[in-house]
C-alpha cells in the first residue's frame, strides 16, 4: 500500500487515503481497543478521582503590632490594613511549606491513615511526604497573593485541609514571632526596673540632701547672697554668721544636689522612652493580630478535577491510532525493500540495457549488438525423447531479446505518459476551474442550502440572543497590598466567591439559567454559567472593564450595578474587620494608659492637699525666704515660722516625687494625645461610608442584542460548506479518474 505514494518522493494525498482505506480495519480496531483501554484505565478502577479545593490570601504588610499601632516615633508606624509586598509573599510561603504546617496537618487529620501508607513500613515517612506534597501544593498568583489548592479524594477533606492550613499559618507565625518577642519583653522589662530603680535611688539622695537644707541650690544661693550683702551693710554680725553656715552647707551640698538633680531629670527623661518601649515590647509580646487576608475560603468541590478523562481518552486513541500507523508504514516499506533485493540481478542484460540508455542511440546499439555476439549464450532447448529439435541460429535469439527490450521501452514510456497526465491532472488550475465549472450547479444548490441552514440555525429559535451591558471602572480609596497596582488588586476581589455568590443569590440566576439546584454538580455548573456571561478583565489603561451578558438587557444592567455594589461593600467588609481589631486593641491600651495617668493626678493631688506642695520651684524659693526671714517689707513676727518649717519639711520628702510626677504626667498626657488621634481617625474611618470604585462609563440596558453575530455565522457556514464541497468533488473526480485508466 506504501507503493501508492508517488514514486518521485512527492507526496500524493490520494495514494495515502487509500492507504488508510485499505488498512482500514485493523486501525479501525486499533482505535476502538485504544479507546475501550483508556476509559477501562482511567475509570475509578485504577485511578482515584480526586477533589479539588483553593483558599486564596493576601500576607499583611507589618509584622510588628506596636509599630504599626502605638509606636510614636516618627517615620517608624506602618499601616496595619497594608498588604504585603513581593518579599512577604515569599515569606508567607516558605512558611507555609515548612514541616511546622505540615506535621500538624497530617496530625489533625491522620494523613498516614487516609493515604493508606503503612505504618510499619521503613520509608513511611518519605512516602507519607511524597504523597501530601503531590497533594498541596502553594504558589504565587499574579496578583501577588498565595493560593493554596489541596487534591484529595474525599472533598470535604481536601476543603478542610486547605482551610485548616490557612489558620495554622496565622498560628506558626504568630508563635515564631512571640518566641523573639517575648525575649525581647524581658530585656527591655529588666532594663525598665533597673532604672526605675536608679531614679528612687536619686529621689531618695534629693530627699536626705533636702533635710539638710539644700532644696533649690541655685535659688538659695542667690537669696542668701542678697541677704548676706544686706547683713553686712547692716552690720548685722549675727545675720552674717547664720547666713554664712547656710553658706558652708550649700557649699558642702550644693554640687551634689545638682549632680543628682540633673541626673534625676536625664533618667526621668530616659524612663519615659524605655516606658515606651517596654509597652511596644509588652504588646509584641502578649497580643495577636491575623496574619493574613483571606479572599477566597475553601468549599466541598462537587465535581472531580482529577483525572480529566476525556484528555486522556482523546490523547490515547490519538497516540495508538498515529503509532499504529507509523508501524504499518515501517512494515510495508520494509516488506517491499526486502522483495526488491531478492528479485533485482544486479549483472543481468535488463539492467545493463537500463544503464545504457542514458548514451546516444547509435553507442547504445553498437553496444548492444557487441553484447549479443560476444554474451549472449546460446538458447537452451529441451530435447524431447523421440525426436530431435534443431538448433536455434544466434540471429533468432538475438532478435527475441531486442524484442523483449523494445517491449520494456514501451511499457515505460507508457508509464511516464501516464505520470504526466497525473502530474497536469494536480498541478493545472486550469483543470481544477473546469472541475468547479463543470459541478457550478451542485455547489451552487449546496451553497444556497447551507445559506439558508445558517440563517435558520442562528435565529432565535436555536440561539437565544444575549444582550450585553458593560461599565468602565477605576479604583479608589484603597492602596496596594504588596507589588500589583490597585486594578491588580480590584481584579482579584472582583473575581471573589463572595461577591459571586452575592450576584447569583440576589437575582436568582440558578432559576434564571435553568439549573436545577436538586442537580448532582449544581454548584460547578451555575459557577460555569456565570463565568461564561460575566467577563471582568483589564484595560490597557489600567482600568477594569465588568461585562455582563443576559437574555434580559435589564437584568445584565442590574448584574454590573450590583457587582460594583458588592465589591465596594467587599472592601469595606475587608477594611472594617481590621479597623475593628484596631480600635478594640486602642480601647484596651486608651483604658490602662488613662488610668496611669489618674493614678499620677491622684497622687499629685495628695502631694497638694496633704503636703501643700504644688509647684516645686515657687515653694522652694518662697520657703527659702520665709526660713531666713529675708522676705521683703515683711518683720520676724509677720512671717508664719511654723507654716514655713511644715513646708519645708514636706519639700525635703517629697520634693523628688514631686518632680517626677510633674514630668511623668507631662509625658503621659502628650504620649495620650497622640494616641487619642490615631484612635479617632481608625474610628472616622471605620464609620465612614466609603466607595472604592470611581465609574468612568455606568451601565445601561442595551437595546440590541450582542450575541450571536448572525452575519458571522451565516458567512463563515457557507465559506467551510463551499471549502468542503469542492473537497469532496475533487475525491469523486479522482476515483473517477483512476476508474476509467483501470478499465
Amino acid at each position: 500500500m506504501v507503493s501508492k505514494f508517488a514514486e518521485n518522493g512527492d507526496f500524493d494525498s490520494s495514494g495515502f487515503i487509500y492507504f488508510l482505506y485499505y488498512w482500514r480495519k485493523p486501525l479501525i480496531i486499533i482505535t476502538l481497543l485504544a479507546i475501550a483501554a483508556s476509559i477501562l484505565f482511567s475509570s475509578p478502577l485504577f485511578i482515584n478521582p480526586k477533589y479539588k479545593s483553593t483558599v486564596i490570601l493576601f500576607p499583611v504588610a507589618t509584622n510588628s503590632i506596636s509599630k504599626a499601632l502605638i509606636s510614636q516615633q516618627s517615620g517608624i508606624k506602618e499601616d496595619v490594613l497594608g498588604f504585603g509586598e513581593e518579599e512577604q509573599a515569599e515569606q508567607m510561603l516558605q512558611i507555609l511549606n515548612s514541616n511546622k504546617i505540615r506535621d500538624r496537618v497530617v496530625q489533625k487529620f491522620n494523613l498516614m491513615e487516609h493515604y493508606r501508607i503503612n505504618q510499619e513500613s521503613r520509608y513511611k515517612n518519605t512516602r507519607l511526604y511524597r504523597k501530601y506534597v503531590s497533594n498541596v501544593s502553594f504558589r504565587r498568583t499574579e496578583y501577588m497573593a498565595v493560593k493554596i489548592s489541596v487534591l484529595d479524594e474525599d472533598p470535604q477533606m481536601a476543603a478542610d485541609i486547605a482551610n485548616t492550613i490557612a489558620e495554622l499559618l496565622d498560628s506558626t507565625k504568630t508563635n515564631m514571632q512571640k518566641e523573639r518577642a517575648v525575649r525581647a519583653f524581658k530585656i527591655v522589662e529588666k532594663e525598665y526596673i533597673h532604672l526605675q530603680n536608679e531614679i528612687t535611688g536619686i529621689v531618695d539622695s534629693l530627699r536626705v540632701i533636702g533635710k539638710l537644707g539644700v532644696n533649690d541650690y541655685e535659688s538659695q544661693s542667690e537669696v542668701i547672697n542678697q541677704q548676706l550683702a544686706i547683713a553686712l551693710r547692716n552690720n548685722d554680725m549675727s545675720a552674717v554668721r547664720a547666713l554664712e553656715q547656710r553658706l558652708e552647707v550649700l557649699a558642702e551640698y550644693g554640687g551634689a544636689f545638682l549632680s543628682l538633680k540633673n541626673t534625676l531629670e536625664f533618667k526621668s527623661e530616659q524612663l519615659s522612652l524605655l516606658k515606651a518601649k517596654y509597652q511596644e515590647a509588652k504588646v509584641d509580646a502578649e497580643e495577636e493580630l491575623p496574619q493574613k487576608f483571606i479572599v477566597n475560603s475553601a468549599y466541598k468541590a462537587e465535581q472531580k478535577s482529577y483525572p480529566i478523562r476525556w484528555i486522556i481518552v482523546v490523547v490515547s486513541t490519538l497516540s495508538a491510532l498515529l503509532l499504529a500507523i507509523l508501524v504499518i508504514i515501517i512494515i510495508e516499506n520494509f516488506a517491499k525493500i526486502k522483495k526488491k533485493s531478492l528479485t533485482i540481478k544486479l549483472w543481468s542484460y535488463d539492467n545493463l540495457a537500463i544503464f545504457d540508455r542514458k548514451k546516444p542511440h547509435k553507442e547504445r546499439k553498437e553496444k548492444k549488438a557487441t553484447v549479443q555476439e560476444e554474451k549472449v549464450p546460446e538458447p537452451v532447448i529441451e530435447k524431447k525423447p523421440e525426436e530431435e529439435v534443431p538448433p536455434v541460429p544466434k540471429h533468432e535469439a538475438l532478435k527475441e531479446i531486442i524484442k523483449e527490450e523494445n517491449k520494456k521501452t514501451s511499457e515505460s514510456s507508457q508509464e511516464q505518459s501516464y505520470n504526466n497526465s497525473e502530474m497536469k491532472t494536480y498541478y493545472d488550475n486550469s483543470s481544477l476551474f473546469g472541475i468547479i465549472f463543470k459541478w457550478w450547479i451542485h455547489i451552487a444548490v449546496i451553497t444556497v442550502v447551507a445559506l439558508l441552514l445558517g440563517v435558520l440555525f442562528s435565529s432565535p429559535i436555536f440561539i437565544t440572543p444575549k444582550y450585553k451591558s458593560y461599565a468602565i471602572v477605576y479604583p479608589a480609596n484603597i492602596s496596594p497590598y504588596s507589588d500589583e497596582s490597585e486594578t491588580e488588586q480590584m481584579l482579584q476581589l472582583l473575581h471573589s466567591k463572595d461577591i459571586k455568590d452575592s450576584v447569583i443569590k440576589q437575582f436568582d440566576l440558578a432559576a434564571h439559567y435553568r439549573v436545577d439546584s436538586n442537580f448532582k454538580y449544581f454548584y460547578s455548573t451555575i459557577y460555569y454559567e456565570f463565568g461564561q456571561n460575566v467577563k471582568i478583565n483589564k484595560t490597557p489603561y489600567e482600568s477594569v472593564d465588568i461585562t455582563v451578558l443576559d437574555k434580559d438587557p435589564l437584568m445584565a444592567n442590574n448584574i454590573v450595578n450590583a457587582i460594583i455594589d458588592y465589591y465596594n461593600k467587599k472592601v469595606r467588609q475587608i477594611h472594617n474587620d481590621k479597623y475593628l481589631e484596631v480600635i478594640r486593641m486602642y480601647d484596651a491600651i486608651i483604658i490602662k494608659k488613662q488610668a496611669h495617668i489618674d493614678s499620677l493626678k491622684h497622687r499629685l493631688y495628695i502631694l497638694g492637699t496633704e503636703y501643700g506642695l504644688i509647684d516645686y520651684d515657687a515653694q522652694a524659693l518662697e520657703v527659702t525666704k520665709g526660713y531666713l526671714r529675708t522676705v521683703m517689707g515683711a518683720t520676724s513676727t509677720s512671717i508664719n515660722q511654723r507654716e514655713v518649717m511644715r513646708l519645708k519639711t514636706n519639700i525635703e520628702e517629697h520634693g523628688g516625687e514631686l518632680i517626677e510626677l510633674v514630668e511623668s504626667i507631662k509625658n503621659e498626657a502628650q504620649n495620650f494625645s497622640m494616641l487619642k488621634v490615631d484612635y479617632e481617625n481608625t474610628v472616622r474611618f471605620y464609620t465612614d461610608e466609603l466607595t472604592y470604585a470611581n465609574v468612568i462609563t455606568p451601565p445601561y440596558p442595551a437595546d440590541k442584542k450582542a450575541y450571536p453575530i448572525r452575519w458571522l455565522i451565516v458567512v463563515f457556514t457557507m465559506i467551510a460548506t463551499i471549502f468542503l464541497t469542492i473537497i469532496i468533488i475533487l475525491i469523486i473526480e479522482r476515483y473517477r479518474h483512476q476508474f476509467r485508466i483501470k478499465k
